[in-house]
């Protein structure tokens, strides 16, 4: 953008002073509630060993409004913080973005996922989600499937452990590139977002704070050039791959034994 410019103004999604508007989520094996609250204009989260998220509903469409700006800091970063194996699924921070796609062919594991929020919430949750991670161990050109999520969520990470912890640091996304990269289609609706901070793997503390979410039209790509990232490069992780090999063993070994029963018979 030339400094003659002005720039697009965006609309904000949350200023950081309505945690009441928020809802907690808790996730299996958090061990203390996750604490959430507005603080000096920010929300902010808290974890003591603790796996949950707090949601949003919203509603809009990313082919309108693609970026999503926001402001985040974390009181830490975890050495091996990593989507690649649940053991190591710990994020000081991370921001959802969850999307309206619907729950068509979904296999059995994300159903029986999907019945467990309804139950909690009474809200069905996005079939679909990015999630976008502070501190982890892969860089931010990958785009890795969460190994227990059959393809629901997507990991991008922002920020690796060498970023600062304790500083506000800004981010923006084109979250409809990054939806058409990671899924293969055009996005869908977004239809809520979800904060998280989560350390019960470790049993550890720490907190992170959010502020200034704001999405912005397709004006707005000239004064954000410079901060936006290609979309990145989708893989599934190791666990996947293996889980994959291991069945087409059973499989093969299961029609070896059939043809021989046959044979003899």
């Amino acid at each position: 953008m030339s400094s003659a410019a002005e720039p697009v103004a965006g609309r904000v999604l949350d200023d950081g002073t309505s945690a009441g508007e928020w809802h907690y989520y808790e996730v299996e094996g958090s061990k203390h509630p996750l604490q959430f609250e507005s603080r000096d204009g920010a929300l902010h989260l808290s974890s003591d060993s603790s796996a949950g998220l707090i949601w949003r509903a919203v509603r809009y469409k990313p082919a309108s409004e693609p970026l999503l700006q926001w402001r985040w800091r974390v009181s830490r970063t975890f050495d091996s913080s990593s989507p690649l194996a649940p053991e190591f699924d710990n994020f000081p921070a991370r921001m959802l973005v969850g999307f309206d796609s619907g729950w068509k062919n979904a296999g059995p594991a994300a159903l029986a996922w999907r019945k467990k929020v309804e139950d909690y919430t009474g809200v069905t949750p996005p079939a679909r989600a990015i999630c976008y991670t502070f501190g982890g161990t892969i860089e931010s050109n990958e785009a890795v499937d969460a190994a227990f999520g059959e393809g629901r969520i997507v990991v991008i990470n922002l920020r690796t452990a060498r970023d600062p912890a304790g500083e506000w640091l800004s981010e923006v996304r084109d979250i409809a590139s990054d939806y058409r990269s990671v899924y293969g289609e055009e996005p869908p609706e977004v239809m809520a977002l979800g904060l998280g901070c989560d350390s019960h793997r470790l049993g550890a503390k720490a907190e992170a704070d959010f502020d200034d979410i704001t999405v912005y039209g397709r004006d707005a790509y000239a004064q954000f050039r410079r901060d936006l990232s290609p979309p990145p490069e989708r893989r599934m992780p190791a666990l996947v791959w293996i889980v994959f090999a291991a069945c087409a063993v059973v499989a093969a070994a299961s029609a070896g034994v059939w043809l021989w029963l046959r044979r003899r018979d």
